[in-house]
């Protein structure tokens, strides 16, 4: 009997111990489709460790990049985060809300309207600025207490933050394509300006993922990459779309040798009164 209670126990500690995620309310939220460089991730009451390939990502990760650093994340199938150098991101979320908040360096986020339920949203959090994102492509960057957002397709509504409670404060100004505004401190410009089309394409190629061998993935990953590559082809009208696809296909699929069967040669059929034809040059190559 007692050697019974000691089994149940030691299940139940076991179990405990291998959902210290889910305790920590750690929930999986992306997976990580491209890192290139030196990438870190932070996780509740765990010092940083190498943020890798197909790693998860989990709710309130910290993840930051180094020198010369690439990461996107496919998050829940609908948004695409991209983070350059020296940036440091943390995900979040609430029923119905993701936040991607950038406390330094740029990112861009791309995402699927289409795949958003009804009441879902997505919004972009800098130290200064709130954005909402409704389905569109937008590229964030924080240097020295300055945010500027600047929007490649669609629209953005975007607010002043109160710096004591995080939230969206005031009015908000609509930025649209290839428009950009800046806040700096806590002054938000009653309207945007425009970007030429030069720039947009520059900040495109700014955010397109490098082309790196990587280990085979499992096919959910493969999945998820490949989503993530046509969400963010947006940035160029569908360029960058045909340029990750063609990365993910490289970077996934491991070389194979040309398969060679050998030909058998063809036998001329005889047939009863039918003189025999002779092979085609033509099918035998």
């Amino acid at each position: 009997m007692k050697k019974r209670t000691l089994t149940r126990v030691l299940s139940v500690l076991a179990l405990a111990m291998s959902m210290p995620a889910v305790a920590a309310g750690q929930a999986r939220v992306g997976v990580a489709t491209t890192v290139v460089g030196p990438v870190t991730v932070t996780r509740v009451a765990a010092p940083p460790a190498p943020l890798k390939f197909k790693d998860d990502v989990l709710l309130n990760d910290r993840i930051a990049t180094g020198d010369k650093a690439f990461a996107r994340m496919l998050l829940g199938g609908k948004a695409v985060v991209t983070a350059r150098e020296h940036s440091v991101v943390m995900i979040s979320e609430v029923p119905g809300l993701s936040t991607i908040d950038l406390a330094s360096g740029r990112i861009s986020v791309a995402v699927d309207k289409s795949r958003m339920r009804p009441g879902e949203g997505v919004e972009i959090k800098t130290p200064n600025a709130v954005s909402g994102i409704r389905g569109t492509i937008v590229v964030a960057e924080v240097a020295g207490g300055v945010s500027t957002i600047t929007v490649l397709r669609g629209l953005v509504d975007v607010y002043r933050r109160d710096p004591a409670t995080g939230k969206s404060i005031g009015a908000a100004t609509p930025v649209g394509a290839r428009e950009s505004v800046t806040v700096k401190g806590s002054a938000l410009p009653a309207r945007p300006h425009r970007i030429s089309a030069e720039q947009a394409r520059t900040l495109s190629n700014d955010f397109t993922a490098p082309v790196q061998p990587v280990s085979p993935a499992n096919a959910m990953v493969t999945d998820e990459v490949s989503r993530a590559s046509g969400l963010a082809g947006g940035l160029t009208g569908g360029s960058m779309a045909k340029t990750d696809v063609a990365a993910t296909k490289t970077s996934l699929t491991p070389p194979n040798p040309p398969i060679v069967r050998p030909v058998t040669p063809l036998v001329p059929k005889v047939t009863q009164g039918v003189p025999a034809i002779p092979p085609s040059n033509s099918l035998v190559k």
